[in-house]
This record gives structure tokens, sequence and C-alpha cells, in this order.
């Protein structure tokens, strides 16, 4: 009988020893990457793990109160521990409520229930209702986590996790109807011995997903790094580059905006760098509130900006153009009890006038952006080809000191 050949105490011991290591591993990434909180409660998941297994595997030696009692009293905090490590990771609140359920539950009902106290059966109910509540509960967590960060491990980790709530919850049934004799201070019978090994192939499958979900995380941080400004928190160059051919290369629409903010040496020698970045950053937060759907924008270096907005011809790029730049106007940015006035000179291209090669469509748009200067600056400037326009530019701008309006350079 397959309870005769599995030994569960054998079992116990290779857990012990695995979730040792993993948990050293995991106060590694931890103190390493302190981003990583979930490491922190996933590393003590691990260590309680380990004694309980330690436990479990001393019951051939008596002691109920310690390798039955307060064994499945850490088996339920090292899921609840689990489970908050899966929270904080899928960066939800991890109620200490939830984390101490489990573990008080079992130890009221092992210290003030005799049915439970003294009958194997019954233990197994409540530990497997403690157990399969936290492993539904996590799988569920990372199953509605899949429409926001893309994780490649995410999906295979909740259906592992929701399979094995699962699995473990056929204990129940299991101990009602076919209830396990007690022998060497457990249960012994053959479905018993193949919960048992499953758990153990669980434990190991747990730690390699949370080690490889780490990974995963650390990796889509770095990209995310790689691809974003660090003063403003938008785009930079080489992500809005990329992110823009995608687009072209599969639409034919859209017209591309350059920013320029003017005067921008001017407001460093006056104010100061500091009150630079604080300009930057203020310019890069209203322009990114006002972005509709689909639009993308960064920050190509500089007091420079890009904007691609797919689905928009010149002319209602130009009246969106237009809006940014009146609002941008209007702002009123303070820095050090300072108030700094700012404005800015925009220049358009439209893919249906230059078509979808970016360099190119940048270089007119880059053209368009050098005539608004040339023009006074605080204009919007829409780029037309020369050949058509032979030289001609229609600007519209004010002969003020800050001209505004929407002009066309050829």
């Amino acid at each position: 009988m397959i309870e005769n050949i599995v030994s569960i105490s054998t079992l116990m011991i290779c857990t012990f020893l695995s979730t040792m290591v993993v948990g050293i591993f995991m106060l590694q990434v931890w103190l390493t990457d302190r981003r990583h909180a979930a490491a922190g409660y996933w590393c003590l998941s691990m260590w309680v793990g380990s004694l309980c297994t330690l436990l479990y595997a001393m019951r051939p030696m008596g002691y109920p109160m310690l390798t039955v009692g307060v064994a499945n009293m850490l088996a339920a905090l090292g899921y609840a521990l689990m489970w908050a490590g899966f929270r904080v990771f899928e960066r939800r609140a991890a109620s200490p409520l939830v984390v101490a359920a489990g573990p008080v539950l079992w130890s009221l009902g092992y210290l003030f229930v005799p049915a439970i106290t003294e009958d194997v059966n019954n233990r197994i109910i409540l530990s497997s209702l403690i157990i399969t509540a936290y492993s539904v509960w996590i799988g569920l967590d990372l199953w509605r986590g899949r429409g926001g960060e893309r994780l490649p491990s995410r999906t295979m980790s909740a259906v592992f996790f929701l399979s094995h709530g699962i699995i473990y919850s056929l204990r129940i049934p299991m101990a009602i109807v076919s209830p396990a004799p007690l022998g060497n201070g457990t249960a012994h019978s053959a479905w018993f011995a193949l919960f048992t090994l499953e758990l153990f192939a669980h434990t190991i499958l747990a730690a390699i997903a949370m080690l490889v979900l780490i990974k995963e995380r650390g990796e889509a941080l770095y990209r995310q790094a790689s691809r974003t400004d660090a003063l403003t928190g938008i785009a930079n160059r080489g992500s809005f580059f990329e992110d823009t051919r995608i687009h072209l290369a599969g639409r034919n629409d859209g017209t591309l905006m350059i920013f320029d903010l003017d005067r921008f040496k001017a407001i460093n020698d006056t104010h100061g760098h500091v009150a630079g970045d604080a300009v930057l950053k203020r310019f890069a937060v209203h322009i990114s509130a006002s972005l509709e759907e689909g639009m993308l924008f960064c920050r190509f270096g500089g007091e420079e900006f890009a904007l691609f907005a797919p689905r928009h011809n010149i002319s209602r790029a130009a009246l969106f153009a237009e809006r940014l730049r009146q609002e941008v106007a209007a702002l009123t940015i303070l820095s050090e009890g300072r108030e700094i006035g700012v404005s800015v000179s925009i220049g358009l291209a439209d893919v249906a006038t230059f078509g979808a090669d970016f360099d190119r469509l940048h270089s007119a748009a880059d053209g368009a952006l050098y005539a608004a200067k040339e023009a006074g600056r605080n204009c919007v400037m829409r780029a037309a080809p020369a050949a058509v326009l032979s030289g001609f530019a229609e600007r519209m701008c004010k002969p003020a000191a800050r001209p505004t309006g929407v002009a066309v350079a050829g």
C-alpha cells in the first residue's frame, strides 16, 4: 500500500530542508532590494513552514501538543504569511486580522473543541479548510492581477494555487467518507499519503513560483526604469521612438507634436536649476493630465518634449495643441516663493502629409518648431511640404513679446 511506501516523516524532513534553503534565498532577495517587500513575507513563510514540517516529522516521538497543535498552527501561519506576501506583491492591503485568522481558528479549535483535539480526521478537516481558503485567495489575487502588470508566470501561478486549493479541499470529504486511522502519531491511509505527497510538491512549486515572480517583477521594474525619464516620470526619448514607430507600422494616421519651453535657459539663469526642474515637472504633469486615450508623450531631453496623437489629422491636432499652449501660458509655477511664468512653442507634422516614416515626420515637426521660435515663440506652427508652399509661410502669431496662434511653415 502507498501509505507504507511513502514515508510521511521523510517527506516532512525533505520539505523542511527545501523550505529552509528557499527562505535563505528570499532573505537575500529582500535584503538586496527592499522594493521586493513580498520577499520578506515569503521568507518568514518558508521558515515558519520549515519549523512546521520539522515538528510534523517528529510525530512518531509523541508530544501531540507540540507536533500536532503547534505544528498545525504554524502551518496555518505559514500559509497566512504566504497570502500576505502575495497581497503585497499585488499591491493590495494585507490585513493583520486575515493573517491571524487561520492560526487563531486552529488554536481555538485544537485547545477547546474535544472533537478536534481527539479525532485526527476532524483535525484534517479544520486544517484543510484553513489552507484551502488561503490557497484559493492567493490564486484569485494573482488571477485578478493579469489585467495590470503583465508577468509571464502570473497566470500559471494563479492556476497552480487555485488547483492546489481545490485538490487540498478534497481531504475534507475523504476524511468524512473514508476516515483515516491513526498510526505513528498521524493519519495512516493511502489517500492521506497521496495528499501529503501533493503538499510536498506544492511547497516546492510555490517556492519556485515566488522566486520566478520576483525575478520577473525585477526585470519589469528595470525595463520600466530604462523607458522613463528620471526627472519627470514620463516616457523618455527611446521608449517614445519605439512606441511611435510601432503605431506607425500598423496605421497611417496621426500627428506628431514637438514642444519647446520658451526661454528656458533664462529661467535657469534667473531662478536656478531647482526652479527649472520644477517648471519641467509641472509642465509634464499638466500635459500628461490633458492627454486623450492612446496619445504618447515623452521628454526628448532638456526643455524639449514630444507628443504623438493617433487618429488626429492636422486640423484636429492643431486645435488640441493650441488649447495646450493657452493652458501652459496661463500656468503660474511657484518655486521658493517666487512666481515663474512659462510659455511653449509647438511644431506639428501629420502622417497624412509626410508619411509614416518617423524620421521624416520628426524632421518636419522639428522644422515647424524652429519656425515657431523664429516667429516670436509662444505659438503653434504646422509643417507643410516646401514643394507645395514654395517657401510660403502663413504666420498668425501675435507681434507682441509673447505671440500666440497657429501658423503653417513651409
